[in-house]
């Protein structure tokens, strides 16, 4: 029979103890061991939580099954004291230990540990813990209970957060790239504590990258410069193109770097250690984040998604600085679109929201002087009801520090409609804080399509249809290829495109195309040579284009059809204004009208509609007359037509009269 009946079915660690030789143990022979003692610790082996126990003054070590994941390839700790036992924490442990052997219990939370032996490499750790007497026979403390519980995966979660949040807010008032990258790679640094941090950039052609500028620490040297990608071996490559990020403890051990060469490589430019975390585009490797432990190093597995939600939130803002420095800096982008958009020029200041400038292009499309624009509250009053929450949220992001692309409506004075194709950016000052807000805002409101846009690679041709179409009375604007075209497409004013695909230079179907992809309101019509076959005219129909014409051609039937095309820019045009128009007159009504409107859409009456509302069927009767007036019905079946054709919809009649 059993010495230890309180053992029995208690797992592993009850086997343990039972083949235990306790002869030499301060503790004597089982037979010996108070109740106390073997009562607890019986206990302490049926629960599930990690539990130690220590016994009397040499704190003899005692834990059960669950403790077991926790020790990995610890020694042997049980029946040893534990200052020997796991004198890695014998410093924490201490003072909580004493607290307890004086019969106090104590919980402690989040203590961090430094681990040498439970896995074969150093571990920083954190834990919770409660340490609670366990009272003997003789009414002293005869041991010590310690339930504890690993919070390391949680802490290094929430100081990952915490790097990121800090990191988004300070990379937001960076307006350059290269300031984006140095910012990240050294908050990155930092916070890993490596030796060094970077992005390398790779060449379209795939076979070289570049480091323009990195993060060091110490002594470290820089790694900036132009590399073969092939130096670092094909395993390495390979992997990287597959979009996998590559964590290497020791350059010299993975079989990734075995070869003689490549790990000569990666300890001659102190990348004993390395995290590479590839950015692929397009199914292109465009770029990586590297960190670079110059001695071995163990990655944990949050250190490495850490490097890649970096790579990809830092490429992000990188795109975002280099696309608003090319906006910034780009005069002859500038000059193209301002030749060939009517757009108006602001300046906000950030703090007070007054108007620092705005240009004289505001009163031709907003239809106020600018002198009326000095505040954005008077911008606002500007704006299509259904659009003014909207666009003033927008206006709320730039002043945060995004840049943001919009589209609304405004009402001019005379109650026309205009739509407003808008950019609005940050001006930071020498402190990266934002001093003022500036845009463009452009009037893409479909017009009557007067202006021609001639794309022909053919000089001398280009310039006989210009003249061929100034005689008949229209606007042309040229282009020399279908790239030049399509830049600035989703700016200009609607009009009629003329295209000449007789030279492949011109880009033959790829407006038409790109343009029906779009839904631009800009119709195509093509000249080509057809020899006979049709074929080619075909294709441009299904391309998009409207019409197409066979090289040679009378210039009347051009001029037919532009005349044709025109018409229908006019007639959706005019379409669109009146539409527009009815909505903003519908978006304007006080709450009162639009119930009685939804009413008579449903197919109320005068007295249904007052009931439901509760007002009286003369009120109901004043209120619709005043609805006939705004939106300029003759008769309730009018009134119903147009406000149908503004998007509302009439609900089934639910009620009787």
């Amino acid at each position: 029979m059993s010495t230890m009946p309180f053992l029995i079915d208690t797992g592993t660690m009850g086997a343990r103890i039972q083949a235990y030789d306790w002869s030499a143990s301060p503790l004597g022979s089982v037979e010996t061991w108070p109740p106390s003692l073997c009562v607890t610790l019986s206990n302490v082996l049926r629960s599930k939580m990690p539990t130690y126990l220590l016994w009397g003054p040499e704190l003899i070590t005692f834990y059960n099954d669950a403790c077991l994941p926790l020790r990995g390839i610890r020694p042997e700790a049980l029946g040893q004291p534990l200052p020997q036992a796991w004198a890695e924490i014998w410093n924490v442990a201490s003072p909580v230990v004493t607290q307890a052997r004086r019969g106090e219990a104590t919980y402690v939370q989040d203590v961090p540990v430094w681990i040498v032996q439970r896995k074969g490499y150093p571990e920083e750790t954190w834990w919770n813990a409660s340490f609670s007497p366990v009272m003997a026979e003789s009414g002293d403390v005869g041991g010590i209970l310690i339930i504890i519980h690993e919070t390391t995966e949680r802490v290094f979660g929430e100081r990952r957060l915490r790097f990121l949040v800090d990191l988004s807010t300070r990379l937001r008032g960076i307006p350059e790239a290269s300031g984006v990258m140095a910012m990240a790679a050294e908050m990155l640094g930092r916070h890993l504590k490596v030796s060094r941090v970077g992005y390398a950039e790779f060449h379209e052609t795939g076979g070289s990258f570049t480091v323009e500028r990195d993060w060091t620490e110490g002594a470290t040297p820089t790694f900036a410069g132009q590399y073969r990608v092939s130096d670092f071996g094909s395993l390495i490559e390979s992997e990287l193109r597959a979009g996998h990020t590559l964590r290497i403890d020791d350059a010299s051990m993975d079989a990734r770097t075995a070869e003689e060469r490549v790990a000569a490589e990666f300890l001659r430019t102190n990348k004993r250690a390395s995290i590479i975390a590839p950015l692929i585009r397009d199914g292109r490797l465009v770029a990586a984040l590297f960190v670079h432990q110059s001695e071995p190093r163990h990655w944990r597995d949050d250190e490495a998604t850490l490097v890649q939600e970096v790579a990809e939130c830092t490429w992000t803002s990188v795109l975002r600085a280099r696309a608003e420095t090319a906006l910034r800096e780009s005069e002859a982008r500038f000059r193209q679109f301002a030749e060939h958009s009517t757009d108006m020029l602001w300046i906000m200041n950030a703090e007070t929201l007054q108007m620092e400038y705005v240009s004289p292009a505001f009163e031709r499309v907003w239809g106020w002087s600018p002198e009326m624009f000095q505040h954005r509250d008077q911008w606002a009053e500007t704006l299509h009801p259904e659009d003014r929450e909207r666009a003033l949220q927008a206006t709320d992001r730039v002043l945060r520090g995004d840049t943001v692309v919009q589209e609304y409506r405004i009402v001019r004075p005379d109650g026309s409609m205009r739509h407003i194709h808008a950019t609005g950016f940050p001006i930071f000052d020498e402190h990266q804080k934002i001093q003022r807000i500036a845009g463009i805002a452009k009037d893409i409101t479909q017009h009557d399509g007067s202006t021609v846009y001639v794309v022909d690679s053919n000089e001398t041709s280009r310039r006989e249809l210009c003249l061929l179409l100034q005689g008949a009375g229209y606007e042309v604007k040229m282009f020399a290829a279908a790239q030049a075209f399509l830049e600035v497409a989703p700016v200009l004013v609607p009009g009629c495109v003329v295209l000449d695909i007789r030279d492949p230079a011109t880009g033959e179907l790829t407006i038409p195309r790109e343009l029906k992809t779009r839904r631009a309101g800009l119709p195509v019509i093509v000249i080509g040579k057809a020899q006979g076959d049709v074929a080619i005219g075909v294709q441009a129909m299904k391309a998009g284009a409207v019409d197409f014409l066979d090289v040679p051609y009378h210039p009347e039937q051009l001029l037919d059809a532009l005349a044709s095309a025109q018409a229908t820019i006019r007639e959706r045009a005019e379409r669109d204004q009146a539409t527009e128009r009815v909505r903003a007159l519908i978006a304007a009504l006080p709450p009162r009208e639009r119930e009685v409107l939804d009413g008579l859409l449903a197919g109320g009456t005068n007295k249904t509609i007052a009931r439901d509302l509760g007002l009286s069927p003369r009120t109901v009767e004043a209120h619709r007359a005043r609805i006939m007036e705004r939106l300029g019905a003759q008769s309730l079946p009018e009134l119903v037509q147009i406000a149908v054709a503004a998007g509302l919809q009439p609900k089934p009649q639910d009620r009787q009269g």
